[in-house]
C-alpha cells in the first residue's frame, strides 16, 4: 500500500492559514479594483502587477511592475522557499476553495503522480522566461551561420532587434494584457476546479504552471523551511495527511530534520494541524547542501518508465497542439489542458488493462466490462488526441505559410509605388503555392480544413496577394487584422496604400476617416499628404494640415511634420509668404536642419529677397560639413543671392575635395 493510505485519519486544521491566504487574496482584488477606477477616471494608471508582465523584459525589454514583483519572488523563494505560491498566488487559492467544495459535495480529490509530467513545468518556464533571449541571440545567430556553410539548414529570423530596455510603470492600456471573457472563465475552470478534480489538491501547480517550473530549483537552496522539534514529534502522520502540496511531511522530517520536498509550499496547514504542536517554520541546512536527500514523495510514482514515455509524448502532442491555436490558447491555458488531457488518456488506458477502474466514486470498468462513462472516456481521449493533431498539422501550416511569405523580399517601396512591382517567376510560385496552403487552414466555413481562422497568417497571405497585383484580394485580410488585433501605425499605412491601388475614388473617405480615429498616426499623415500631393490637391492638403494641427499638441513631432507640409505646399501653390512663416516656426523649433534652411533660401529667391537668401545660406553652410550635394546647393544659394565671393571660395573648396564636385 502507498503511504498516502497508511495514514490515520487526520483531523480538521484549524484553518487560520486558510483564512490568511483569503485574507490575502481580498487585498490584492481591492489593488485592481482601485487600479481599475484609476484608469476609467484618469486614462492611466500601474501597469498591472502580475509575473506575467515581466515576459514584456525578455521579449521587449520593458521593465514595469510585473518584473520588478517577478524579482522579489525569485530572491524571497532562495530565502524563504515557495512561500510566494502558499500566501501570494490567487490561483493556487482557487484550488484550495475549488478542493473543500469537492470535498464538502463527497468528492475526494486524489492526486495523479506522473514522474515524467513533474518536470513539465521547469519547461514551460523556460519557454515563458528564457526562450524568447536564447532564441533572439543565439539560435537565430547561430541558424544563420549554419547556414552559410550548410544550405539544407534553415536560416531563422529573429523576433526583432533587441529595441534596448524602457520603462513602464504606468499605462493606458490595462486590460491589453488580460484575456477576453470566452479565454479567461474556460481557463479559471481548467486551472481550478478541473485540475483539482482531475490531478489533486494542487493539480495545475504540479503540472502546468511555469513559475512554479523558476522558483522550485531555488527553493533548494533556502534555507528557511518547514522544521520539527524531534523531543515533541510522535510520526503520527496528521501533518502529512492535511498536506495539499501531497508532501510526505511526517517521513522527511524524521529523516532530514526539515521538509526538503520542493513541492512544499510553506502555506502552514502542516504547522496548525500538528497535535503535538512539533513543527514550526525556521532556518536551517538547505536540502542543496545535504547528501541523499530526496523527496519521500519518490516512492509514490507507480507509473513504468514505458507509461512515462508515453505520457510526455501525448503531453508534447496536446501542449504544442494547442499553444497559440487559432490565437486563443495562451501557454498557461495549453498547459492545463494538456495536463487535463494527459491524465484523461491515461485513465482511458487503465480500462484496457485492469479489471476494475474507478474515478471519484464513479465506475469505469468493473469486472462485467466497460461502463457507458468508460467508453465515454474512450471516445474523449481519441477525439482529444484526432483534435490536438489536426492543430498541430494547422500550426505547421501557419508556421509554413508565414515563412512562404518572408521569402517574397520585393522592395515594398517598388511593389506600392505609381507604377507598382509585381512578382514574377519562381516569386509568383511562392505566392501562389502561399495562398493556397492558406486557403487549406482557413475555417470550414470558408472552403478550409480548419475550425477557426489562423489571425498570425492573414498579413502573410495579404503580402502574397499585393506581390501579384491582387491589391483588392489583399485589403480583407488587412482589414481583419486591424479589427481583430487593433490598429498598428505601419499595417494600417500598407493598408491605405492597398486602397490608393485598388480604389483611388474611396481613398480619400478612408484616409479621413483613419486620421480621425487616430489623429497621432505619423504613418498615415504623411501617406494621406503625399496621396493629396500626387494628385495635385495642393489646396486640398494645405487646408487639412491647417485643421489637423488643432487636434494634436502644439510644438510636438506632428505638429511639426505638419508646419513642414504647409511649408512646402504653400510654396508650390505660390503662397510665398505664409510658406515663409511656416519655414521660419519649424526651424524654431528644429533649427539645425540644414535642408529646410536651402529650402527657405529658395523661397526667399522666389520673393526676390537676396539678403534673406545669403542669410539663410549661410545658416546652412554652417550645419554642413562635408556633404557635396547640400554644398553644392549652398554655393548655388549664395551665388544667386549675391554673396559671389563666398561663392567662389565655396566652389574652389569643392574642387579641391575628394568628391571633384565642379
Amino acid at each position: 500500500m502507498s503511504a498516502d493510505i497508511s495514514l490515520p485519519q487526520a483531523p480538521r486544521p484549524r484553518g487560520k492559514a486558510w483564512r490568511r491566504r483569503r485574507n490575502v487574496l481580498l487585498v490584492v482584488q481591492a489593488l485592481i479594483i482601485i487600479h481599475i477606477l484609476h484608469w476609467i477616471v484618469f486614462g492611466r494608471t500601474v501597469s498591472p502587477i502580475e509575473p506575467s508582465e515581466s515576459v514584456a523584459f525578455f521579449r521587449d525589454g520593458v521593465v514595469n511592475l510585473g518584473l520588478i514583483l517577478l524579482a522579489l519572488m525569485l530572491l524571497s523563494t532562495a530565502l524563504l522557499g515557495r512561500w510566494f505560491c502558499g500566501w501570494g498566488c490567487h490561483v493556487l487559492l482557487l484550488q484550495d476553495g475549488c478542493s473543500k467544495l469537492l470535498n464538502r459535495f463527497g468528492f475526494q480529490t486524489k492526486p495523479f503522480r506522473s514522474r515524467s509530467l513533474s518536470h513539465v513545468p521547469f519547461l514551460l518556464g523556460f519557454l515563458m522566461f528564457f526562450w524568447p533571449p536564447v532564441y533572439r541571440w543565439g539560435v537565430a545567430p547561430l541558424s544563420v551561420k549554419l547556414n552559410q556553410h550548410y544550405q539544407w539548414i534553415p536560416a531563422l529570423a529573429g523576433n526583432e532587434t533587441w529595441p534596448g530596455v524602457t520603462y513602464e510603470f504606468t499605462t493606458s492600456e490595462f486590460w491589453k494584457s488580460f484575456p477576453s471573457f470566452w479565454v479567461a472563465v474556460p481557463f479559471l475552470l481548467i486551472c481550478s476546479l478541473f485540475a483539482v478534480w482531475f490531478l489533486g489538491s494542487k493539480g495545475f501547480c504540479f503540472y502546468a504552471c511555469p513559475y512554479g517550473g523558476v522558483m522550485a530549483p531555488l527553493d533548494q537552496f533556502a534555507p528557511g523551511r518547514i522544521v520539527v522539534d524531534e523531543s515533541k514529534c510522535e510520526r503520527c502522520g496528521v501533518c502529512t495527511s492535511v498536506c495539499t502540496s501531497h508532501v510526505f511531511v511526517h517521513k522527511e522530517v524524521h529523516d532530514f530534520g526539515s521538509v526538503i520536498d520542493m513541492n512544499c509550499m510553506k502555506c502552514g496547514d502542516c504547522i496548525e494541524a500538528c497535535p503535538t504542536e512539533a513543527l514550526k517554520f525556521g532556518f536551517t541546512v538547505p536540502p542543496i547542501f545535504k547528501k541523499n536527500a530526496k523527496p519521500a514523495r519518490e516512492s509514490a510514482f507507480r507509473i513504468s518508465r514505458f507509461g512515462e514515455y508515453a505520457l510526455l509524448l501525448v503531453w508534447a502532442v496536446l501542449f504544442f497542439g494547442f499553444h497559440g491555436l487559432y490565437n486563443i490558447f495562451p501557454l498557461l491555458m495549453a498547459g492545463g489542458i494538456a495536463a487535463i488531457g494527459t491524465w484523461l488518456v491515461h485513465l482511458s488506458a487503465k480500462t484496457l488493462q485492469a479489471k476494475t477502474v474507478t474515478f471519484s466514486k464513479l465506475h469505469l470498468r468493473k469486472v462485467s466490462g466497460v461502463t457507458p462513462l468508460g467508453w465515454s472516456a474512450r471516445i474523449s481521449s481519441l477525439a482529444l488526441i484526432a483534435f490536438a493533431s489536426h492543430s498541430l498539422w494547422v500550426r505547421f501550416e501557419s508556421s509554413s505559410i508565414q515563412e512562404m511569405a518572408s521569402q517574397v523580399n520585393l522592395d515594398k517601396r517598388l511593389v506600392f509605388s505609381s507604377t507598382p512591382l509585381v512578382a514574377t517567376g519562381e516569386m509568383a510560385l511562392i505566392c501562389n503555392e502561399c495562398i493556397a496552403r492558406h486557403q487549406k487552414i482557413q475555417p470550414m466555413t470558408e472552403g478550409g480544413l480548419a475550425f477557426a481562422s489562423s489571425p498570425p497568417t492573414w498579413l502573410a497571405r495579404a503580402w502574397c496577394h499585393t506581390a501579384l497585383g491582387e491589391w483588392s484580394q489583399a485589403i480583407p485580410f488587412v482589414e481583419k487584422h486591424l479589427n481583430y488585433f487593433g490598429f498598428r501605425d505601419d499595417v494600417a499605412g500598407d493598408l491605405g496604400l492597398l486602397k490608393q491601388l485598388s480604389s483611388p475614388q474611396d481613398a480619400d473617405l478612408w484616409y479621413a476617416d483613419q486620421i480621425s480615429s487616430n489623429p497621432q498616426s505619423v504613418r498615415l499623415l504623411e501617406d494621406y499628404t503625399r496621396w493629396l500631393d500626387l494628385q495635385g490637391k495642393a489646396s486640398a492638403m494645405i487646408a487639412f494640415c491647417r485643421e489637423h494641427r488643432n487636434r494634436v499638441t502644439p510644438g510636438g513631432p506632428i505638429d511639426l511634420f505638419l508646419m513642414r507640409r504647409l511649408s512646402l505646399a504653400t510654396a508650390q501653390a505660390g503662397q510665398l509668404d505664409e510658406s515663409v512663416v511656416w519655414f521660419e516656426r519649424t526651424l524654431n523649433i528644429e533649427p539645425n536642419n540644414p535642408a529646410a534652411w536651402l529650402r527657405l533660401a529658395e523661397v526667399h529667391l522666389q520673393r526676390g529677397a537676396l539678403d534673406s537668401v545669403v542669410a539663410s545660406a549661410r545658416k546652412a553652410r554652417a550645419l554642413v560639413d562635408d556633404d557635396p550635394r547640400l554644398l553644392t546647393q549652398v554655393m548655388r544659394m549664395l551665388d544667386a543671392g549675391g554673396a559671389i565671393q563666398e561663392a567662389a571660395a565655396l566652389r574652389q573648396q569643392l574642387r579641391e575635395g575628394p568628391a571633384g564636385q565642379p
